[in-house]
């Protein structure tokens, strides 16, 4: 089994490893095929701006400049936020205790989803014990880091008849708006209507 993490719901303790879902053999997927009117396969390039000049996939990369487009080293960038300290480094979650905390189901609504992790038990009362936990749409929710970074992503813990999942994505807050306008109260008044009388000249 893979490296495990180790999970911490109070009372409850586990150690479980993560196996990423392919969504590809979930829900199949699209792969096209260019031929040239020969039938030989054709590669997929870029067109530079000049209009002649054609770049294949993979003679490309990202380089890092500065205001006089100088080539910059990894290590020499610092990350901050955006208030302008500097940013602390998130360990992953391989290297401590994870804190599970139950949530409540609009959490798991509003993540938006980016991949799905199967929890692999190597003891099976561990993982019943988990199960019990999560029991009738319970979720739990965590911080998860593949790897040590500035920034971990929102993780959901769920469970069904064919195992335990982890959706990782982010949280999005919807804020709802509200009419901050207090109605305008009208006091309807009654105008007298001046009956003219009837000028028989006009007929």
């Amino acid at each position: 089994m893979a490296k495990a993490i180790q999970f911490n719901a109070g009372k409850l303790t586990f150690a479980a490893s993560l196996t990423k879902v392919d969504r590809d053999k979930v829900y199949g997927f699209i792969e096209v095929k260019v031929n040239d009117d020969k039938g030989n396969p054709c590669a997929m390039g870029s067109l530079l701006d000049d209009g002649k000049t054609i770049v294949l996939n993979g003679a490309t990369a990202n380089k890092t400049v500065d205001a006089l487009f100088n080539e910059l080293d990894k290590k020499e960038l610092k990350v901050v936020y955006q208030d302008g300290k500097d940013a602390v480094l998130v360990p992953s979650s391989y290297e401590g205790e994870v804190l599970l905390t139950e949530t409540s189901l609009d959490d798991l609504f509003n993540l938006e989803v980016t991949s799905v992790y199967q929890l692999d038990f190597e003891d099976d009362l561990q993982k019943k014990s988990v199960s019990d936990f999560l029991a009738s749409g319970k979720v739990a929710r965590f911080l998860f880091n593949y790897r040590a970074d500035y920034e971990g992503v929102d993780a959901i813990l769920i469970a069904n008849a064919n195992g335990i999942f982890a959706l990782t994505g982010r949280i999005i807050d919807f804020p709802f708006l509200k009419n901050e306008v207090e109605p305008i109260s009208e006091t309807l008044v009654e105008q007298p209507i001046e009956e003219e009388g009837m000028d028989f000249g006009m007929l």
